[in-house]
């Protein structure tokens, strides 16, 4: 028995990784980066940060012969890092708080939509200024509606509708319309 795991032993020994460091010189296609010394190799899935030209990486070589980047271990410029998954068409992080921070920018951008939900919470927006464009339509429904403004200005090219059971408009001092018409009625 002892003989068996010994030859076991022994050959994965023979096939173990060879690790080593390396300077990405450039990408190639199909996501391999080629090393200074002439290597290529691919980008491991567990290697979340690209690779980019002059980095300092960790490669490993594979009992079948091919290297794959395991770590960026340095970067002259560290002004931009990019994260990506090698291959992977979506990025989930799941845990039961995430806490994401900047103390400059946080930019979110989409092709076609982004969704921000909180199901069974608020969601809160607090800034200095706030605004929102909409291209075509800006939808909102809320069972209950509250703002509270200093100043309240709506500017609407064709038509201003509000419709309601009942309405009440209230003013401390003047209540003006202006029109060519006025109905009530």
């Amino acid at each position: 028995m002892f003989a068996t795991q010994r030859r076991r032993f022994t050959r994965v020994q023979q096939h173990a990784p060879e690790w080593s460091e390396a300077v990405i010189h450039s990408s190639l296609d199909d996501g391999l980066w080629l090393m200074q010394d002439g290597r290529s190799a691919r980008q491991a899935v567990s290697c979340l940060i690209t690779p980019q030209a002059g980095d300092e990486v960790l490669l490993v070589r594979t009992a079948e012969g091919r290297y794959h980047v395991l770590h960026v271990l340095d970067r002259v410029e560290r002004e931009q890092v990019v994260m990506t998954v090698p291959g992977a068409q979506r990025l989930t992080i799941r845990q039961p708080d995430v806490d994401v921070s900047a103390e400059q920018t946080i930019s979110m951008r989409a092709a076609d939509g982004v969704d921000i939900t909180a199901a069974r919470g608020s969601l809160s927006l607090n800034a200095r200024n706030v605004f929102t464009s909409a291209a075509e339509s800006l939808v909102q429904t809320a069972y209950h509606y509250v703002g509270q403004v200093e100043h309240f200005l709506v500017s609407a090219r064709q038509l201003l509708r509000i419709d309601s059971e009942q309405a009440l408009v209230t003013a401390r001092q003047d209540a003006k319309i202006d029109a060519e018409r006025v109905s009530l009625g």
